[in-house]
């Protein structure tokens, strides 16, 4: 009895050992980012943030696009499966209704034991993520996504013949509809998700967090022009 019991409790923290092995992920996309970048040799761009992750990691200097377009993009990298696999170059469609059933990166977590959440842009909104972000497939909690999205088109940079202007838009951010821009409110949520996240969870955890910058209109905190 007593070496089963010591068999027990070995296999019990073989699995623990083998839980706490298992690293936290966080994915991060960043719409419309081009290899304009310190680490790409771009001597004009400032990107030190970047440039520091980048000098830890594989950077890669030979990947492309599969679409030109933000959700068949999307779809391809969150499924692992090409455009032309998919049969997707619009915003019109989701996968699982006319392609297939096909697992996505964040659903092959969640179905291994982990806690997934998104916040920001992962997926692209709307019809082509079932209007749900690919909830509850890819995710163990709603998506979030912040209160100022809905503001994101708005007009806040007006030349003087009235036109908007989306390349370059710097903005005093508590001036803006909503007092905030939706990366530096998806900056947030995510900082508070990693600081409470063994609050709300035991689970190792998969965070994606998408950024809307530097998708056009470009609006930015004034305070960056003195850096450039």
């Amino acid at each position: 009895m007593f070496k089963q019991i010591t068999f027990l409790l070995l296999i019990i923290t073989a699995v623990e050992k083998s839980y706490q092995r298992k690293p936290n992920v966080l994915f991060i996309i960043v719409d419309d980012l081009r290899p304009s970048l310190g680490i790409y040799g771009d001597d004009n761009a400032r990107t030190p943030n970047i440039d520091a992750l980048a000098k830890k990691s594989a950077v890669f200097t030979n990947v492309f696009a599969q679409q030109a377009l933000c959700a068949p993009s999307r779809n391809s990298f969150l499924t692992s499966r090409r455009p032309d696999s998919l049969h997707l170059y619009d915003f019109n469609s989701y996968w699982r209704d006319v392609a297939g059933n096909f697992t996505t990166i964040p659903q092959l977590f969640k179905e291994n034991g982990y806690y997934t959440h998104s916040i920001g842009k992962v997926f692209h909104p709307g019809k082509s993520s079932n209007f749900t972000d690919d909830s509850l497939y890819s995710w163990s909690r709603s998506p979030y996504h912040p209160p100022t999205e809905k503001y994101k088109n708005a007009k806040v940079c007006v030349t003087r013949n009235g036109l908007a202007q989306n390349i370059l838009c710097p903005v005093i951010v508590n001036e803006q509809p909503g007092g905030s821009l939706p990366d530096l409110e998806s900056l947030s949520a995510a900082k508070d998700f990693l600081k409470y996240h063994k609050q709300i969870s035991t689970l190792p955890y998969f965070l994606a967090v998408g950024f809307h910058k530097p998708h056009i209109p470009l609006k930015f905190p004034i305070e960056y022009l003195s850096i450039i």
